[in-house]
């Protein structure tokens, strides 16, 4: 049975995936995807965005997508860094609509159909995690990021780096992002707010990585993050007119 029968269809939709080291969840990211997503938009894209993966993550894309229309691959030579990928995404992004998720499978394509209803009255609908299916240092480091990020930034919504975002992509592509980082996602929110753009929040569901390992716990990319937040800042306060 059709999941969206009930519910209107996008009019056109670009989905990406940012992917790093991923191979053995690729193929299952793709047939996922390729099943699901035709049912929330008449037309839409599908982008899988490799950072830099130095295991065989492009080849089994490359291979997997070569015969499917809507698919597309785009590589970094090297890792940029998760904020680069959103990034990327922004630029490649073809559609009226932009969603965004990781490659990592612990969210459930299935449940993007409860925020076309509130395409009608937001431009901007993020997910927050009902349950986070991480370990307890984890999920300690996010929530003292998220304090840290409210304190700088005052964004206070319920899961700032939840990576299941439906966003018009017209305000995307006019935001003038600082970072690259895994700040990016918490500045995108932050350049929408300074617009005066409102937010809905969903809950999702989130779930265990069935393969492969995490990467946002690594010291380094958590220093970065807490730098270009910070510099981000200092940027703000000193340039009034900056959005």
């Amino acid at each position: 049975m059709d999941i969206v029968s009930k519910v209107k269809a996008l009019e056109s939709l670009t989905v990406f995936f940012p992917v790093f080291n991923e191979e053995e969840n690729i193929p299952l990211l793709i047939d996922s995807a390729s099943k699901i997503i035709p049912q929330f938009a008449k037309d839409y894209e599908l982008v899988i965005i490799n950072d830099g993966s130095t295991d065989n993550s492009k080849e089994i894309a490359k291979d997997l997508i070569k015969a499917k229309a809507k698919w597309r691959l785009i590589s970094h030579e090297k890792n940029l860094g998760y904020g680069e990928v959103l990034k990327t995404g922004i630029r490649e992004a073809k559609k009226d609509w932009t969603f965004f998720t990781d490659g990592d499978l612990q969210f459930d394509l299935q449940e993007l159909v409860d925020f076309l209803p509130y395409t009608k009255d937001f431009d901007v609908i993020i997910a927050y995690r009902k349950n986070r299916a991480e370990g307890l240092s984890r999920r300690i480091n996010t929530r003292l990021f998220k304090l840290y990020i409210d304190l700088l930034f005052r964004l206070h919504v319920k899961d700032i780096d939840c990576a299941f975002k439906l966003i018009k992509t017209d305000l995307l592509k006019n935001l003038k992002l600082n970072s690259g980082s895994a700040f990016t996602s918490s500045e995108i929110l932050y350049r929408l707010k300074k617009q005066k753009i409102k937010f809905k929040e969903l809950p999702v569901s989130h779930y265990p990585r069935r393969y492969g390992e995490a990467t946002g716990a690594n010291l380094q990319v958590i220093v970065k993050a807490c730098y270009e937040a910070l510099e981000t800042y200092l940027k703000v306060k000193l340039n009034k007119s900056e959005s």
